[in-house]
């Protein structure tokens, strides 16, 4: 029976969180990459960390977001932005700020599996659907 990389994400970061050890958390990250060529799926060590980050942030309580903005915003607004995921996420905020001329106004959010596209382009883009589907 194989292991879902999922799987092994959520039992690293289970046997990881509250340990303080520098070399346990070592030694067990190894023992799994052994674990992961001895079974075969050595493969999955290139998706490994994107899992594993995204069970970690799950376990800390926080969620990882990526925002993208028309244009560079100031500190401030970030940790306003920040503090308005983390209240309607119920979950400690860290972002990423992008930027892209591109969309015009708006901005777009992504984290875990959901995007939230509120950018003036995407807007354009439907109401064009829209009109030419009426």
């Amino acid at each position: 029976m194989r292991i879902s990389l999922k799987k092994y994400a959520q039992a690293l970061a289970e046997s990881l969180y509250g340990e303080e050890d520098s070399d346990k958390i070592e030694e067990r990250i190894q023992n799994l990459l052994k674990l992961l060529v001895k079974r075969k799926q050595g493969k999955l060590v290139k998706q490994f960390s994107q899992a594993f980050f995204r069970e970690w942030m799950k376990k800390s309580g926080k969620v990882f977001c990526k925002v993208t903005v028309p244009y560079e915003i100031n500190e401030k607004e970030t940790d306003d932005l920040r503090k308005l995921l983390s209240d309607a996420l119920n979950r400690k905020a860290s972002i990423k700020v992008m930027v892209d001329p591109n969309i015009i106004g708006g901005m777009k959010i992504e984290f875990e599996d959901y995007i939230i596209d509120g950018t003036v382009i995407t807007g354009l883009k439907t109401l064009k659907s829209q009109i030419v589907n009426a």
